[in-house]
Parts: structure tokens; sequence; C-alpha cells
């Protein structure tokens, strides 16, 4: 659920919240994924402002705050080691998950009107790292350790009521490292998992 109001000509706030989302489990990973294959969508809720500097430039900011750790399959800490028999992975809520920490997000963005037929945009992303050290050699299978993104984009109007828009994002190298763990029995060593990431989208549209 979510609201979008405007405060004056130039100053426009929203609000949105989603609790966690149910999903059926998956039965292919109900050997690994805590809760036999749980892999629900985290509850998360969002705050923003858009601000009108001109006629031709928005300026917006954005907070979100995403509750990982609610989701067992998730939050669930891996450094159980050794962990409890069959449960050690995917046979109840106990079982070993990905550690993964709640975060908070900042957003911002500007966007400018360069003409009646494109509008140019940029933003950037900094969210907090989910991951601690403790959870290295579990997240080799979902590393998302990135925290700093850059974005880039424009939308130009075709004739007939047609729209192209491309976005490009950038996400910068981050690692995080560990002592390496084993759910079964202990195990020496240090790991480190890394990602970078680049995203580019075309779309095409017509408004009717």
């Amino acid at each position: 659920m979510g609201w979008l109001g405007r405060l004056t000509d130039t100053v426009s706030v929203g609000a949105a919240y989603s609790s966690k989302t149910k999903m059926d489990e998956f039965d292919k990973y109900r050997g690994l994924f805590a809760e036999r294959g749980g892999f629900d969508i985290p509850e998360n809720y969002n705050f923003g402002i858009a601000f009108k500097a001109t006629p031709a430039i928005t300026i917006a900011a954005d907070y979100q705050r995403i509750n990982y750790s609610k989701v067992k399959s998730v939050g669930n800490p891996s450094n159980q080691t050794p962990c409890p028999g069959a449960a050690c992975l995917g046979a109840s809520s106990v079982s070993i998950g990905f550690g993964w920490d709640d975060v908070n997000v900042i957003k911002l963005g500007v966007e400018y009107a360069h003409s009646s037929r494109m509008l140019l945009r940029a933003g950037y992303n900094r969210t907090e790292n989910p991951i601690q050290s403790r959870d290295i050699t579990f997240n080799i299978l979902a590393p998302g350790v990135v925290q700093n993104h850059v974005t880039a984009g424009f939308t130009y109007a075709l004739e007939g009521g047609a729209e192209i828009t491309m976005a490009y994002m950038h996400a910068f190298k981050k690692s995080v490292s560990g002592p390496a763990t084993n759910p079964y029995f202990p195990v020496g060593g240090t790991e480190t998992i890394e990602m970078s990431q680049n995203s580019l989208g075309i779309a095409w549209g017509k408004k009717f």
C-alpha cells in the first residue's frame, strides 16, 4: 500500500509499505533453503520526496528499509558449525540461511527535460551490505555485497505517441572476506566473495 501527495506546486512526497509476501516453497531446493524450500519476499517500506527546482529540473530522494532478517532462509545465520544433523539444511525454521542483515537504502535522482521530447535522468544509490564475514561460504550462491550504484538514462518521445527509454546501471566492485565454514564439520582458511555489475535496458512504449 502507498500514498503520494503534492504539498506545493514544486514539492511532492510519497510513502509505501509492503508486508512480507508469502511464496510457495521451492520444491527443488527444500534440501537447501530453510523451512523446506521457503523463500518469501521480505517486508520493506519507503519514503520519498521530489522537488521541482525549475520547470525543467526535478530532484528526488528516497529512503528504503528492507527487512531481510524476517525471512528465515535469508536471515538465519550460516555459521552454525557443527549444526544439528538433518535440520542443518532446509529441514526446519532453524536451518541455516544466508545470514543477511536488514539494510537501509538511500537513493538520489535528477530528471532534466532537455526538450519537449527528450527527458534525461541520472541517479545514485547507496545501500548497506547485508552480508557479514561469518556468512561468506554460503553466500557464494548469492554474493550481493555491492553497495554503490550509479545510473543514467533517457526517454525520447517518437511520433504517434510512442517513446523509447534507455537506462544504464553500474554497481561498483565490492568484496567481503571471512572464515570458511561447513555446516557439518569445522574447516579452516579464509574465503572472499566479490561482485560488480553492469546493466543496460532499452524499452519501447506507446501511449493510447
